[in-house]
């Protein structure tokens, strides 16, 4: 602890060009949660406009190349132990992967009750499917915007102490 090597303030800030770079690794959580915003996107065309045109690009070229989410997600994962990058960065990269596989979750209730699903009640499916992308997105703007800000994104319950506890005290 006197050496400063754990919790340290400076930990607690993101400085300079770590700042954006601390945000790239939540596009992979961002367009693979993106499906549970569909109703939504139904009911305010808006909002459904500004996704496509947020992420759009984003979307064809993870539809076109084969893999690219997993080749993405590998590389994030190897990221997150480049110990030439910050510890903020790192921190953000493995936050992003947590939050990419805590999303695997409701993809496979989803599949698993597929044709079952078509005879839950619509209120059913929409408020489930809803609940998953505003606490998504709540996660990622929350740590987006606290990066933009200087400042490490640590307040996700379970996910934030998951990530420290992965990339260690250094």
């Amino acid at each position: 602890l006197a050496m400063g090597m754990w919790d340290s303030d400076n930990d607690q800030k993101i400085m300079g060009k770590d700042r954006l770079l601390a945000c790239a690794p939540y596009i992979l959580p961002l367009c693979d949660g993106d499906q549970f915003g569909k109703y939504i996107f139904q009911r305010i065309p808006a909002i459904g406009q500004l996704d496509y045109l947020l992420l759009g690009g984003f979307h064809g070229f993870f539809n076109s190349v084969p893999l690219s989410s997993f080749g993405l997600f590998l590389l994030f994962a190897f990221q997150s132990r480049n110990m030439d990058l910050s510890r903020a960065v790192r921190f953000n990269f493995q936050q992003a992967i947590l939050i990419d596989i805590a999303l695997i979750f409701p993809e496979l209730f989803s599949s698993i009750s597929g044709s079952a699903g078509q005879n839950l009640p619509r209120i059913v499916l929409e408020t489930s499917s809803n609940l998953v992308f505003y606490t998504y997105a709540a996660a990622i703007g929350y740590s987006v915007i606290s990066n933009l800000l200087g400042e490490k994104p640590d307040q996700i319950p379970v996910l934030s102490e998951a990530a420290e506890q992965s990339i260690g005290p250094m």
